[in-house]
């Protein structure tokens, strides 16, 4: 019998959402940590992507994640469910990578003109050719860009939920965006592809302060 309600219970916990489950982490109890366990499970892979992508080495980035991790349960108490889930986290993560860039005192230029890298060919694969995309925004791309998009197509994050994890405004992202596919726009050989990463309408800033229109996918 202590099978099946322990069966039944992890049921219960999986059919949560993200942001359901750090609420009831949140208020401690018997099942806080269950509860836990299980958005460590769902977003583990994808923290270690994006921390990944950030740092550009794999040791350290699982240790980024775990720290991530350590802090998030930590501050579980005061997780606010009107903040998604993975945003809240994503911020952590990010807070604890330039943390600890900035304890290494590690500056790696990330526009040298010498390291240029060629520009991606049209092999007809979609698939190579995001791959290659990638590669050439962690080669060219400055660290906010990169992330800026990662977050928006790896994780397809609104503009407002990336603006909070990386301590921006709204229009700050966008331009990063622009600024981002314009440039992967410029590398690659063939026109029609071109298209799939440039945006043709630039970001403007409007009236009111923090708001902001664009055109294109962001």
């Amino acid at each position: 019998m202590a099978g099946i309600r322990s069966d039944h219970h992890l049921g219960t916990l999986t059919a949560l959402t993200a942001e359901q489950l750090a609420v009831r982490a949140g208020r401690g109890g018997a099942d806080a940590h269950a509860c836990f366990e299980q958005v460590v499970i769902r977003y583990e892979e994808r923290l270690f992507n994006f921390l990944l992508r950030r740092c550009g080495k794999r040791e350290e980035a699982e240790e980024l994640a775990q720290e991530t991790f350590v802090r998030a349960w930590e501050r579980i108490a005061s997780y606010d469910p009107t903040w998604r889930f993975s945003t809240w986290l994503f911020t952590i993560g990010l807070r604890q990578a330039v943390s600890r860039h900035r304890k290494a005192r590690r500056e790696v230029p990330v526009e040298t003109p010498e390291r240029a890298a060629p520009p991606a060919r049209d092999t007809g694969d979609d698939h190579d050719l995001g791959a290659r995309l990638w590669a050439l925004a962690a080669e060219r791309l400055t660290q906010d860009q990169h992330t800026a998009l990662w977050l928006r197509y790896a994780e397809d994050m609104a503009v407002d939920d990336i603006a909070k994890v990386m301590g921006k405004s709204g229009v700050g992202v966008r331009v990063c965006l622009f600024r981002a596919r314009q440039a992967l726009a410029g590398m690659i050989e063939t026109p029609a592809r071109r298209e799939v990463v440039k945006d043709a309408t630039p970001p403007r800033r409007t009236s009111k302060s923090g708001a902001m229109m664009s055109g294109g996918a962001a």
